[in-house]
């Protein structure tokens, strides 16, 4: 392509190179064309997703940012997907970070390289990019990563399991998008014939079409396979420096948080207001100048440029101001600007472990840390201590014994769950009121604060319960803004298979004591507000149901919440602003049918179910190979009122139409296809019943060109019973 960003001239740029491997395999990649006799440090995006179709737009608004300012970007395809030869079969295999150890060892070979490459990338790049920096010696080229909403660790904080239980929605509709996006077909560009193109597709429709679903449900606990690709095994062996960037509306927060304490001293994190998307075109604003501190970035650690990147702090964070879910996608400036600020923390290493050390005390329930001489004072302040009084209060202060209260039953309902929003968002899914959840679980409250109140960072939930057994028991617990008009905004939460956990006490074979962490935040509480938490067995469809009958009752008076706190001078103190960004290289493509999307829930006789569709509209792409994609997604969740019960199901159709075909053997101009999957998640107390189907055919005619079904019953596994 040709074109200029920011005043300087875009080289132009093949649409495609192979990399040839030892193996004969190529992998598609987009690299510089007319490279001049320079050396550039190279930017690397390494990604299953289709590059001409799933990225097209976003590749071209933002490689040419870094192109123009002396850099090459080497944006490649995976092994098995798009363009590139050979098969894929899962996430994060040794082959796929194998083959990107071959790319950078190729890229640092080449005569336009000065041998230092960075990574670069969201979510599946994101994790590329901290796999490699794992997996990579310290005289590999690669050199630094920029890691946006990715994980350390795939089994705690990913989107399969959380708590050690299955992540209802985030299973189903993660897999379900892959397996349609892997029965795309490779770019007919990059063949003579159709046949040839034809026959490529059909090996690998063959070969690697099944989904991801399975072999997950295969593997409940952690283990080899959730190893693989975490870096937590041993953090010391990531040496270079990552610039991790988290979201508070994304799924990935806590990793990123645990990060800024694990990483080497080298790396930096910023947490901002941000979806699983782009911080400069996240639909939650504010949005920041995030290129141009990729730039800062990249220039410091691969052309030795002094940009400052040592000073940044530790950790910086956007604290929010208490907010309605419609705020956080507005686009007036004085709504955006009331949304919260972004505070430096650097010292947010020592801060946090001593913080947690402070947590871990408080988490004894009969000690008396007042005589404590081992007590640290400097922190004791941002710690706070939130006790279960009553029926459904809350106190700063532990109630004393004579005001005791009976244990209290935890039942299951189908809407605990309810507006709890999707694990992974994009541009809609948010959590919405809470108040239909908290009617129908065990609930607490706060009287209304009389001055403000922050929760940002650590938080555990001391929870006391009684059960008649102790196999399968899963409990969610809520942390809620109660806003004086009574709209109840989710803050925080954490869900869990409580035998994943080692308990804190056990007091007899019914009895036990457990601390449960919670998700990373950062929420500043206003004077008036309220504060709930609460308690339920249930939160479907975020949490695939137990469905195992336990006699669940809660001992409030011995349940306490632990969160890490800032006073509201040191947010003012220390708070930092970013730039805003500029407008991106703006490459038109249309959409000529409207995109939608809906999150409804509807009750059938005694059953509810939750509805998410999306439809993203026909979308024209005339700057790639003339395209036009179509994607709609229906997702369905099911649960009769008790919650003994639950059925997924999730159906998928994308069309796909390459225009300007040169098939020598052909004179077709014009070849459309139609991806349609469905797949149904049941089960009981013993199993899951997983359906799978995929037919493939010709959009214009409907001749089937692929079909197959599976089906696959896989026994329920258990954690440890303590």
């Amino acid at each position: 392509i040709n074109a200029e960003y920011g005043g300087h001239l875009v080289c132009q740029r093949r649409n495609s190179e192979q990399v040839k491997r030892e193996e004969f395999v190529e992998i598609s990649s987009a690299v510089p064309h007319n490279v001049r006799e320079e050396r550039f440090p190279v930017i690397l995006e390494y990604l299953p997703y289709y590059k001409d179709i799933l990225t097209a737009s976003r590749d071209y608004a933002r490689h040419p940012c870094f192109t123009s300012h002396g850099y090459v970007v080497f944006r490649v395809e995976m092994r098995g997907t798009g363009g590139s030869d050979g098969y894929y079969h899962g996430e994060y295999l040794p082959q796929e970070l194998q083959d990107c150890s071959e790319v950078i060892q190729f890229i640092g070979e080449q005569m336009w390289s000065n041998g230092k490459v960075g990574m670069y990338g969201k979510s599946w790049g994101g994790f590329n990019g901290l796999q490699m920096g794992y997996l990579e010696s310290e005289d590999s080229p690669l050199k630094t990563a920029i890691s946006l909403y990715s994980t350390d660790n795939r089994y705690t904080d990913d989107i399969h399991y959380e708590g050690g239980a299955p992540i209802g929605s985030g299973l189903l509709s993660w897999s379900g998008w892959m397996f349609a996006m892997n029965a795309i077909p490779p770019p007919p560009r990059l063949f003579s014939t159709k046949l040839e193109w034809f026959d490529v597709w059909r090996k690998r429709l063959e070969k690697s079409s099944k989904s991801y679903m399975s072999s997950w449900l295969h593997h409940q606990l952690p283990g080899a396979m959730w190893e693989q690709g975490s870096i937590d095994q041993d953090y010391s062996r990531v040496s270079m420096p990552v610039l991790v960037f988290g979201g508070l509306e994304d799924g990935y927060t806590t990793a990123a948080e645990r990060m800024a304490r694990k990483l080497n001293p080298k790396s930096k994190v910023i947490i901002g207001p941000w979806v699983h998307n782009w911080p400069d075109v996240s639909v939650t604003g504010p949005k920041i100048a995030y290129m141009e501190l990729c730039l800062k970035w990249f220039d410091h650690h691969l052309k030795d440029q002094d940009e400052g990147c040592s000073q940044w702090p530790r950790m910086q964070v956007f604290v929010r101001n208490s907010f309605k879910p419609e705020d956080l996608v507005s686009t007036d400036p004085g709504v955006v600007a009331e949304l919260g600020r972004f505070v430096a923390f650097p010292d947010w290493v020592d801060r946090g472990e001593r913080v947690q050390a402070l947590c871990q005390q408080s988490r004894d329930t009969s000690r008396d840390t007042s005589r404590d001489t081992s007590r640290d004072t400097e922190i004791e302040d941002l710690v706070k201590v939130l006790y279960l009084v009553g029926d459904d209060q809350i106190s700063f202060s532990k109630q004393p014994t004579e005001s005791m209260c009976d244990p209290i039953p935890l039942t299951n309902h189908s809407l605990q769950g309810a507006k709890g929003g999707m694990w992974l968002k994009i541009d809609w899914g948010f959590s919405g009121d809470q108040t239909t959840a908290i009617s129908h679980s065990a609930s607490f409250y706060s009287e209304p604060l009389q001055e403000p109140l922050v929760m940002c960072g650590v938080s555990g939930f001391i929870i006391k319960l009684t059960a008649s057994s102790w196999k399968r028991v899963y409990v969610c617990v809520k942390v809620c803004d109660m806003h004086p008009d009574g709209f109840a905004t989710l803050v925080t939460r954490c869900q869990y298979d409580l035998n994943y956990l080692t308990p804190l006490h056990i007091e007899n074979d019914n009895t036990r004591t457990y601390s449960l962490p919670l998700r990373f935040a950062a929420h500043y509480f206003k004077p008036a507000h309220k504060i709930c938490i609460s308690i339920s067995p249930n939160n479907f469809p975020l949490l695939w149901p137990s469905l195992t009958p336990n006699n669940l009752h809660l001992h409030p008076d011995s349940c306490k919440l632990i969160f890490q706190s800032e006073t509201p001078a040191c947010l003012e103190q220390q708070e930092v602003s970013f730039p805003s960004p500029r407008p991106l290289l703006d490459i038109p493509y249309r959409t000529t049918t409207p995109a939608s999307n809906s999150d409804i829930i509807t009750h059938i006789g005694d059953r509810v179910r939750f509805v998410f569709q999306e439809d993203s509209g026909l979308e024209h792409l005339p700057h790639t190979i003339n395209l036009k994609h179509f994607e709609l997604i229906h997702e369905s969740y099911e649960c009769d009122n008790d919650v003994t019960c639950a059925v997924a199901k999730i159906h998928q159709e994308h069309v796909v139409v390459f225009d300007s075909l040169q098939f020598s053997d052909t004179c077709e101009k014009e070849v459309g296809v139609r991806i349609r999957t469905h797949q149904v998640l049941s089960g009981d107390q013993d199993s899951y019943s997983l359906e799978e189907k995929l037919v493939v055919s010709w959009s214009e005619c409907g001749e089937e060109i692929f079909s197959r079904r599976w089906h696959d019953t896989v026994p329920r596994q258990d954690h440890n019973t303590w």
